[in-house]
């Protein structure tokens, strides 16, 4: 006989008696990423679906109309990236049209460079960070001639001190990270977050 974890606002698999291979996992509210391996991701509705558990709908990826867009953009595989703000809360989404991964409480930071500067917002999944930023910087130091600024948008994914995936935004697509809105939001840092 099978037993079913309860349902609620969190989904706690730990609480079943048989917890099989999914134990090792972190699980979180139903939307939420659970990390499978070195750069896979695995939301926690797919495993509730293969424990019998029904849960919520995940939100749509892209921010409301009754939410501030702090970021956004779409990656050239058709996924998009966006950072969303209401109520006090800041949360990162990703997916095609429904989040496949949705996770709160940012921290903002941005930090000046010669000629450019980057702003971001990190988001943190158990040992994973998730870094969005918004990048510019001078290309071409040539005297006399044009600076040719580069400018990237797109997340990091950051695992034991180290960049594991980095996903660029196709720059048609880009609303880049609004880093004022941080103020809102717990303040801004004047030290960016990389890589331990």
């Amino acid at each position: 006989m099978k037993r079913l974890c309860g349902i609620g606002a969190v989904l706690a698999l730990a609480a079943c008696s048989d917890p099989g291979p999914e134990a090792d996992r972190a699980v979180a509210a139903p939307g939420a990423v659970v990390e499978t391996g070195e750069v896979a991701e695995r939301p926690v509705r797919d495993i509730a679906k293969t424990a019998g558990v029904q849960t919520s709908v995940p939100p749509q990826v892209a921010c409301s109309q009754s939410e501030q867009t702090i970021f956004s953009c779409e990656t050239p595989g058709g996924r998009t990236i966006a950072v969303c703000g209401s109520e006090g809360e800041v949360q990162y989404r990703f997916g095609e049209r429904l989040a496949e991964i949705v996770l709160t409480g940012g921290r903002f930071a941005q930090v000046p460079y010669a000629s450019g500067g980057e702003a971001q917002v990190a988001f943190t999944n158990g040992e994973t960070r998730y870094i969005v930023f918004s990048r510019i910087v001078r290309t071409n130091f040539e005297p006399g001639e044009p600076n040719h600024p580069k400018i990237t948008d797109g997340v990091m994914v950051v695992r034991g001190g180290k960049i594991v995936a980095e996903r660029i935004c196709k720059a048609e697509t880009v609303d880049s990270v609004d880093v004022a809105a941080g103020e809102t939001y717990g303040g801004v840092s004047r030290e960016i977050f990389i890589p331990d």
